[in-house]
């Protein structure tokens, strides 16, 4: 064996060490009892475009939290959007109180961005606290609650989270999104270094949100999440990501949607956050290459190969095990229960879904081309769009 190769093989089972150790330091403690020791009245803002199933369901969970004193504010494209009725629809229930915003088309600014704009203008003096939510998602009764309260019980600027995809039909496709997603939600988090906003569970003080601009770097840009990382980063302040601030996010996509999907989340971070893309393309292609070496090594006979292998294997178990703790732990044992598909995928087709994100990420450059939620945009820079509808979406 060569000594770079064993340099490699090393490196590789050292990287894979880190990663289960981080994804078991995440199971500590879970679920925590978080109460907020105050409940100042929170504004929720959600941009929502088109109506489906699951935005139903989350309008329906998001009305009904356990906080005693909070409004939502939702904003749609127009009144033809159907996402307009859905709500307009909801409102009429009993539940927290739902204020529909109609922004209008955007001209060059991504829509969702477009769309949380005009719902900044709803904001009114009272709302002590905003949080943002996204509308594919399905946010638990104590959801809101324990966003207010990693704020107001430690003294924080802002708090995030992320998304925990999981598949909503039984594709293979689908499962395979879902176990790419959770090999990173359970990567460290640093405050000042790794830490992004992710705009689908999010939430500020109100005099924190007015600090940072957030309309000066929302203006013509694509994506809230990585501006509103800007943004914060700039004002001085930290983000920080409570382990339970995560959200059930149900998908169901073909082969090409999930690599679409999968594309657009990473031209939008090699465009916003080469660095952090360039990370993950390392974090991505390192493994699988270090495994064909591993497994070409271990079939000429080294038995150094072989152990390390089986090694990698026991960890990729135990990273398994944690993530399925998550999951009980977060929502409960008929949620995991409920997902024979994502499991299989998750403990046995290692190889496919990691190599599917690999996918995704090398082939995020070469084009400055996204397609979001049936609007083709091209992309020259942060703030800087041009938005291309379908004819039949012109007014």
């Amino acid at each position: 064996m060569s000594t770079i190769a064993g340099i490699l093989l090393i490196a590789w089972i050292t990287i894979a060490i880190l990663n289960t150790l981080s994804a078991w330091r995440y199971t500590w403690g879970l679920p925590l009892s978080e109460i907020p020791g105050s409940t100042p009245p929170v504004a929720v803002i959600v941009a929502v475009k088109y109506a489906s199933e699951v935005s139903r369901a989350f309008f329906g969970r998001l009305r009904h939290q356990a906080y005693p004193d909070y409004r939502i504010i939702a904003a749609v494209e127009s009144e033809e959007d159907p996402a307009f009725a859905m709500v307009t629809e909801e409102s009429k229930r009993p539940g927290a109180p739902l204020r529909t915003v109609v922004a209008g088309q955007s001209e060059r600014t991504g829509q969702k961005v477009w769309n949380l704009l005009a719902a900044l203008d709803a904001i009114e003096d009272r709302d002590e606290i905003v949080a943002f939510a996204d509308a594919d998602t399905l946010p638990a009764p104590e959801w809101l609650s324990r966003l207010v309260a990693a704020l107001v019980n430690t003294g924080r600027d802002a708090v995030t989270g992320y998304r925990w995809i999981v598949p909503a039909d039984n594709r293979v496709s689908s499962a395979v999104v879902a176990a790419a997603n959770a090999s990173v939600v359970t990567a460290p988090r640093l405050p000042s270094i790794f830490n992004h906003c992710w705009g689908g569970t999010m939430a500020m003080r109100r005099k924190t949100l007015e600090h940072i601009g957030i309309r000066r770097y929302w203006e013509g840009a694509i994506s809230d999440d990585a501006q509103m990382t800007r943004a914060f980063k700039e004002a001085g302040y930290e983000v920080f990501s409570p382990r339970q601030s995560l959200l059930l996010s149900p998908v169901a996509m073909s082969w090409s949607e999930a690599l679409s999907f999968g594309r657009r989340q990473y031209r939008i971070m090699l465009l916003h956050e080469s660095g952090i893309w360039a990370l993950a393309a390392l974090g991505t292609l390192f493994p699988i290459a270090a495994a064909i070496a591993a497994l070409s090594m271990a079939l000429q006979g080294s038995v150094l190969a072989i152990v390390l292998i089986g090694v990698s294997l026991a960890l990729g178990e135990v990273r398994y095990h944690c993530r399925r703790r998550i999951v009980i732990a977060l929502w409960g044992e008929a949620t995991a229960a409920a997902l024979p598909m994502y499991w299989r995928v998750e403990r046995w087709l290692r190889p496919i879904w990691w190599s599917f994100h690999a996918l995704c990420v090398f082939s995020a450059p070469g084009s400055r081309h996204i397609r979001w939620a049936g609007i083709d945009y091209r992309v020259r820079g942060p703030q800087d769009v041009e938005v291309s509808r379908p004819p039949a979406a012109l007014p």
